[in-house]
């Protein structure tokens, strides 16, 4: 997916987190977007998503040449945050069921080989809510990076992980088709060199 991003602003009660942002983002990119702590990365990471309304300026989200109207940009989108939840009353397996029926996860015919792919032993039929943070990071990451969706998002994607998780994690990094487009809010050196291009919302 393509992302021309055009004068962006955002204030918060008159209070200016950043102004007039433009850069392009081509199909396949590896973004890194950093800054100190109130620099607006989680900010303009949910921008991105269509969660949060920019104060001015706009974005033109393309796919294979063509426009994607906002009212359609869930359907393309992956945003993974440590503020984001999944469903917790349900089970990994009810979890994994309910992202099939809505049109995800296609390429696993089904659990198990998707369950194997965490490279975790979860108990499948335990609720999510009973999990520590890092086993439903694992899970988030694993909905979202073992899907096909052309624009993923991540916020500080291996906070919470353990040594193991995140080298399970970049492993699935390095697995991402060319036609995926990666965006990550971090300050986390490892993080950001697995980007090919980085934008620092510093304030000068």
């Amino acid at each position: 997916m393509d992302l021309s991003i055009q004068k962006l602003s955002k204030a918060f009660n008159q209070k200016s987190v950043f102004e007039n942002l433009s850069f392009d983002v081509r199909t396949g990119s590896r973004l890194a977007i950093t800054g100190s702590n109130g620099s607006g990365k989680s900010t303009l990471l949910k921008i991105l998503s269509g969660g949060l309304l920019p104060t001015a300026g706009r974005i033109v989200y393309t796919r294979e040449g063509n426009t994607i109207k906002e009212d359609a940009l869930f359907r393309h989108i992956h945003f993974v945050a440590p503020y984001n939840t999944v469903i917790e009353e349900l089970s990994l397996k009810e979890i994994f069921v309910l992202h099939q029926s809505l049109g995800l996860l296609k390429s696993y015919p089904g659990f198990q080989p998707w369950l194997q792919e965490l490279n975790y032993p979860f108990n499948p039929d335990q609720q999510i809510k009973l999990y520590s943070s890092g086993m439903k990071q694992r899970i988030k990451l694993g909905l979202s990076l073992l899907d096909d969706r052309p624009l993923i998002l991540l916020d500080e994607p291996t906070s919470n992980l353990d040594e193991q998780g995140k080298a399970w994690f970049f492993q699935l990094l390095s697995q991402l088709s060319k036609l995926q487009t990666l965006i990550i809010a971090s300050n986390d050196q490892l993080e950001i060199s697995h980007c090919e291009t980085k934008i620092n919302l510093e304030k000068s």
